[in-house]
């Protein structure tokens, strides 16, 4: 099967490797469509430590099952489907609690075992999620970054009513852009520094952009709540600068959940976090039922992910659509690659 090894940096290479064999819990499934995730990009850019080359990356992704492990009755051949690519031990701690976003025995397609930048990908049968006709396998492979804004909107959370801010306008900010949205916001901002991205966040129903390069953005959120601040303030860029916005914005008692992941240390004022009240809490992927409700979401309309797959292309352009996000091409938002 043809298969995207990434070597470290820039250098990925479309190579000829073994089809995988599958366990008897697991499946086959021949990729259709594979999203670029931001992570990746990172790793691309050299900005990421996470992943180790050489790796077979990927793990937003649909497909078709294409073989069944002995033990599986839950699936046929041929059927449509999108993969949670998290695999959870299910006894730990944090699992029997619910919380197996946080499992201490995760494991992640693409980064610890082979992705789904290739033809082929085995998964756990268990992971896999029927897609109707009607959502298509790109919309299918999607699937897995809307859960992660899923997650983090439940777990700030957001109520009705609610005025929230999206710090950073890239696939994830207008994720949970659409996530607040659909929880009950009552009003919602996002803030960004590309313009085209600001157009994307606005034509998904944001009621107020704000360029951050051309105004500053607290002073601009004051303005528009009256000086009171946000309830909440959901960061999806990760470093230091958005993270002190998002706490600035948030009124007396307000609500900040960091998503983005990219600045390992930040100097931040704790001293305002302290006097108003907030909560500020780190929301990290998502839980089985994240997945499952992301995918209704997707069912439903209730989430509309079409406008955002601005790139489609085949599997032996891989570094193009990493240079496109890397370059941050006009009208590009999300990529994804078909082998």
């Amino acid at each position: 099967m043809k298969a995207a090894i990434w070597y470290g940096g820039n250098n990925i290479k479309i190579e000829e490797r073994p089809k995988p064999t599958i366990t008897d819990n697991e499946v086959l499934i021949r990729v259709r469509a594979a999203g670029l995730c931001g992570t990746e990009l990172h790793a691309f850019e050299g900005i990421s430590e996470r992943r180790k080359p050489p790796l077979l990356m990927g793990h937003e992704f649909s497909g078709e099952v294409a073989e069944l492990g002995k033990q599986v009755r839950n699936l046929k051949i041929g059927e449509r489907v999108s993969i949670d690519p998290l695999t959870r031990c299910g006894v730990c701690e944090q699992c029997t609690s619910g919380r197996g976003n946080i499992c201490r025995n995760v494991r992640l397609i693409g980064l610890h075992t082979n992705g789904a930048f290739a033809e082929y990908v085995p998964a756990p049968a268990t992971n896999c999620h029927k897609l109707p006709d009607h959502v298509s396998f790109e919309e299918g492979s999607v699937v897995e970054p809307l859960s992660v804004a899923v997650h983090s909107v439940l777990r700030t959370p957001i109520k009705v009513g609610d005025v929230v801010v999206v710090l950073g306008a890239g696939p994830i900010g207008l994720m949970l852009l659409q996530a607040a949205r659909a929880a009950g916001a009552r009003e919602t901002i996002v803030t960004d520094v590309v313009d085209y991205r600001l157009d994307s966040a606005k034509a998904l129903g944001a009621d107020m952009v704000i360029n951050s390069k051309s105004k500053d953005p607290v002073k601009a959120v004051m303005e528009l709540t009256e000086n009171k601040g946000v309830d909440v303030a959901l960061e999806a860029v990760g470093i230091q600068p958005t993270v002190q916005q998002a706490m600035a914005m948030v009124k007396i008692g307000g609500r900040v959940a960091v998503t983005g992941m990219l600045a390992k240390t930040m100097q931040l004022e704790m001293l305002d976090a302290v006097v108003k009240e907030m909560d500020i809490k780190g929301t990290y992927g998502y839980t089985q039922g994240d997945f499952g409700t992301a995918l209704g979401m997707i069912i439903k309309g209730s989430a509309n992910v079409k406008p955002m797959i601005t790139h489609v292309l085949p599997l032996s352009d891989i570094v193009k659509g990493f240079e496109l996000l890397h370059k941050k091409a006009e009208g590009c938002v999300k990529v994804v690659v078909k082998p």
